[in-house]
């Protein structure tokens, strides 16, 4: 760990103790607290072709997240949630929540904004797989360089700065309607998103141009015991401009439905990013036709529990880029390229709270070299 790591820690650490006294010293019955941590090693065989060029964090890493939330009064509450992940230490949000009414709530602050229905589970132990979709990779995904693909349509969580309104209400008796709609600071970036501009302070707009966005899920409440389960049906967008000077866009969409089948839940997501290409950067391999190019995926996931103790899940991914690569891209990257997967997994609950992850997943892409790869983790939750 850096000395900046540490001390970024250190600060954490020391405005968490100082909140969570305060709290406890003021409305102590309001208190909730809730953590989870997981270790999980990648593992690429040695001995396939480039493996050293699949430019992937191999070996142990960690997943861990702390929240804490206090109720300030009846319609007012505060959160706070920290991470440790691939990208180092991390405030997932910090937010204020006004409830009125549930139709109209309002948060505040540093917000886990609203994308996807991978978006309501991506902490390991809302999920089965070890990793998460391409299209929602944040530092596990193989040729994620920003030379190469540079990681997922949108990383999740998607943490920005601003301020959201959102909402419920019944279409009927079993049909309900959950929507959000939000300003915020936007993605960062110079010639395409630069990921890690979103997780380094100060979280502060960098163009002035507030990006803007919003969500709308449908779901189908099934009786229980029901052969047909609840069934949601969601769409996001989210779009701005990204550069210094506020002169190139990005607009982001998504649809995705989920089906629970008796014991077998079926998922599936669809993610594009359209992304504006600075034309007057120098270095582009290819003729600039179109001053921006698109990044677009989807992925489909089934599973299903094996005994008391053991679930299994199976998932295929696939993402594609077109357009011309950017500047100082490496060779393999053409106009039209793309990258599949296909996982398979177990997740063995020992003891309540304790999960161990086994994935194996193979990986194709069309102008790399492909290659298997294996995870093994261990976690829990309270």
């Amino acid at each position: 760990m850096t000395d900046r790591s540490a001390r970024r820690l250190a600060a954490s650490l020391a405005v968490a103790a100082a909140v969570l006294a305060a709290a406890r010293a003021v409305a102590a019955p309001s208190l909730q607290f809730s953590g989870s941590a997981y270790v999980d090693s990648w593992v690429i065989p040695t001995q396939q072709p480039d493996a050293d060029q699949v430019k992937a964090p191999q070996g142990i890493t960690i997943d861990a997240s702390m929240r804490f939330g206090v109720d300030v009064h009846d319609t007012l509450s505060f959160s706070a949630k920290a991470c440790i992940s691939c990208h180092g230490i991390e405030m997932d949000h910090v937010v204020l929540d006004w409830q009125p009414k549930p139709w109209f709530n309002m948060q505040f602050g540093r917000l886990n904004v609203p994308f996807g229905e991978f978006g309501n589970r991506w902490d390991q132990s809302g999920h089965k797989t070890t990793s998460a979709p391409l299209i929602y990779d944040m530092g596990r995904m193989a040729y994620a360089d920003r030379t190469s693909f540079n990681s997922g349509v949108i990383m999740l969580p998607y943490v920005d700065t601003g301020v959201m309104f959102y909402g419920q209400t019944w279409l009927g008796s079993v049909i309900q309607l959950w929507y959000s709609a939000y300003a915020v600071a936007g993605q960062k970036g110079t010639n395409d998103l630069e990921w890690m501009a979103m997780r380094t302070s100060p979280y502060t707009d960098n163009n002035k141009t507030p990006s803007y966005g919003g969500r709308a899920t449908l779901t189908y409440s099934s009786d229980p015991g029901a052969a047909i389960g609840d069934v949601s049906l969601g769409a996001s967008y989210t779009g701005g401009r990204y550069d210094r000077a506020g002169q190139l866009q990005y607009q982001i969409a998504g649809a995705d439905l989920s089906i629970q089948l008796w014991k077998v839940t079926l998922r599936g997501e669809y993610a594009l990013r359209r992304t504006d290409l600075d034309p007057n950067a120098s270095g582009y391999q290819w003729a600039l036709v179109d001053d921006y190019f698109d990044k677009k995926g989807f992925y489909a996931e089934m599973e299903h529990p094996l005994g008391r103790y053991v679930a299994m899940v199976y998932r295929y991914d696939k993402m594609e880029r077109v357009g011309v690569p950017l500047p100082g891209s490496v060779s393999q990257m053409t106009p039209n390229v793309a990258i599949e997967r296909g996982t398979i997994g177990t997740v063995i609950t020992p003891a309540s709270g304790i999960y161990l992850k086994l994935n194996y997943e193979y990986w194709k892409p069309t102008t790399f070299v492909a290659f298997q790869s294996g995870h093994v983790g261990i976690g829990g939750a309270f």
